[in-house]
């Protein structure tokens, strides 16, 4: 199960997000999880969920493309490190 870790902050708050997908056998695509964390990405504070029709490779690189052009995307605690755009690191303890 890929996980994608994101810090998404606003001018009030700040929010911890770990996106999981799992392949949907029946009807195709995925089941993707969006899970609130605490800072540390420790703990669960809260869960969605939804539905995809990408792979799990074009999701998860998708979503770190775009996080990483905003600089939420947490490559310290994502999995699939090759999912990652290239030169893109930014671990949790830089500056979070």
């Amino acid at each position: 199960m890929p996980v994608t870790s994101l810090v998404i902050k606003d001018k009030e708050h700040t929010k911890y997000l770990q996106i999981s997908t799992t392949p949907d056998e029946k009807e195709g695509g995925l089941i993707v999880v969006f899970t609130e964390m605490d800072e540390k990405f420790e703990f669960e504070k809260g869960k969605d969920g939804g539905v995809d029709k990408r792979t799990e490779e074009e999701y998860h690189t998708q979503l770190r493309v775009a996080a990483a052009i905003k600089n939420q995307l947490i490559t310290s605690h994502s999995t699939d490190p090759e999912w990652n755009p290239e030169g893109y690191i930014k671990n949790l303890d830089d500056g979070e």
